[in-house]
């Protein structure tokens, strides 16, 4: 359940300006009447288990913290009945409204052989959802995901995990891009999948060098949503800064989203250090 939901946030890590450069995945929040400080931690939703690195200052951090704060609660038990309700387009548009024969044949083609998922089954799923599904054959590799781990100590701490929004905030940004441009992008993965897969892996090593600012620039050279940054990056940052600072009032946290929130002027990072905070990286 948890990787089927974390391929759907890689969805948006691939499909989408700087200032003090930083780097570093790790970083304490303190200051700005804070009793203690919390922490906000840089992940990459899936990456190859060859790649995947967690030191133990993070794995002591989560443990010493009263939650872990992820983007959205994966241990919600109702969280997979809301994205099966949720899994078609919200009017029932169909792929076939927007691709033509040509098209729709090559995509099917392409998802019967490399996902073993029949679209001629499900024509309204949404394209993100089905562009979720090629995430295991991008890789080409057994993959690990920092938030499942993170879990998994948190549990053994006994803290609790919580959520910065609901997958429902996550489904509605998708309804802010045209669905021509989802499916044309869809198409665009399919007919050259090789690019999706050097786009993916560049994103990866630029993660291994813990350059945030440069994580939110490759994001933005994404040409099929570069127009779309406030709603998938810019709007969601802003919307977390509230509660991230409710969350701190209450005691030491740990928050661990898609290194790409972290950097840039819109950034996490600088938002916090606009509201009073001083967040400093620990970990280079």
């Amino acid at each position: 359940m948890r990787k089927t939901l974390l391929s759907i946030l890689a969805a948006f890590a691939i499909s989408f300006s700087s200032i003090a450069q930083d780097i570093g995945l790790l970083y304490e929040i303190s200051g700005n009447g804070l009793e203690k400080s919390s922490y906000l931690f840089g992940t990459i939703h899936i990456i190859c288990e060859e790649d995947f690195e967690l030191s133990e200052q993070v794995a002591q951090k989560v443990a010493e913290s009263k939650s872990l704060v992820l983007e959205i609660d994966l241990d919600d038990p109702a969280m997979m009945q809301i994205v099966f309700a949720n899994i078609n387009n919200p009017e029932g548009e169909k792929i076939t409204d927007f691709l033509d024969e040509e098209e729709f044949e090559a995509t099917r083609d392409f998802l019967l052989e490399n996902a073993a998922v029949d679209i001629s089954m499900m024509k309204s799923m949404r394209p993100f959802m089905v562009l979720s599904m090629l995430y295991p054959k991008m890789l080409e590799c057994e993959t690990k995901a920092y938030e499942i781990e993170l879990m998994q100590i948190a549990k053994e701490n006994e803290r609790t995990v919580e959520g910065l929004e609901t997958i429902q905030d996550q489904l509605s940004v998708f309804e802010h891009i045209p669905l021509e441009e989802q499916y044309k992008n869809l198409y665009d993965y399919v007919s050259d999948f090789e690019k999706g897969r050097r786009e993916f892996r560049k994103l990866i090593d630029t993660y291994k060098t813990k350059d945030v600012d440069r994580m939110v620039e490759i994001v933005g050279e994404s040409p099929e949503y570069k127009n779309y940054q406030d709603v998938m990056l810019h709007n969601r940052n802003r919307n977390w800064i509230e509660p991230m600072k409710g969350f701190m009032q209450e005691g030491q946290m740990f928050f661990a989203v898609g290194a790409g929130h972290l950097g840039g002027e819109l950034g996490l990072i600088n938002l916090l250090r606009n509201e009073g905070y001083t967040v400093t990286v620990i970990e280079e």
